[in-house]
């Protein structure tokens, strides 16, 4: 018999039959703490890395509620990785954690509490640009580049 020092949610659970064999040093189960304050794990682009530090503000678009009509939540920076990890799809990226400032969404009317294992997209506000900036910004980089002999 297993006991858990904290009430909370199974997850992950890596045994679906009875008396299954447990190796050593195997994970059987993940315990989410139902009181403990709910974070998001991210993963920041390498190109990004250098604009991103901790108690940045930060918006958090749920995948499972469209943000235009049920709005975003939002949280703030709380730990960026030093280490970069390799990602099959996005090459090098570096970890972060998201604390949310709220864990709940209104939808119609009820407020409904994120789930782990939901996506997310994370905005960060990494600077402010003009909007002149963002149609001269392409013409610069083309004109920069066309002056790079080979």
């Amino acid at each position: 018999m297993l006991y858990s020092p904290v009430d909370g949610r199974v997850q992950q659970l890596a045994f679906h039959t009875i008396s299954g064999i447990v190796s050593t040093a195997q994970t059987m189960m993940v315990i989410v703490p139902d009181e403990s304050p709910q974070e998001i794990e991210v993963k920041i682009n390498n190109k990004d890395m250098g604009f991103i530090h901790e108690g940045q503000a930060v918006i958090i678009k749920i995948d499972s509620f469209p943000y235009i009509r049920y709005g975003y939540l939002t949280g703030k920076v709380k730990s960026v990785s030093y280490d970069s990890i390799e990602d099959k799809d996005k090459g090098f990226v570096f970890p972060a954690i998201i604390k949310l400032d709220n864990n709940k969404i209104k939808v119609g009317g009820d407020l409904v509490a994120l789930k782990a294992g939901m996506t997310v997209n994370v905005e960060i506000k990494t600077g402010r640009r003009r909007v002149i900036d963002y149609i001269i910004s392409p013409l610069k980089t083309k004109v920069d580049e066309s002056f790079w002999e080979k």
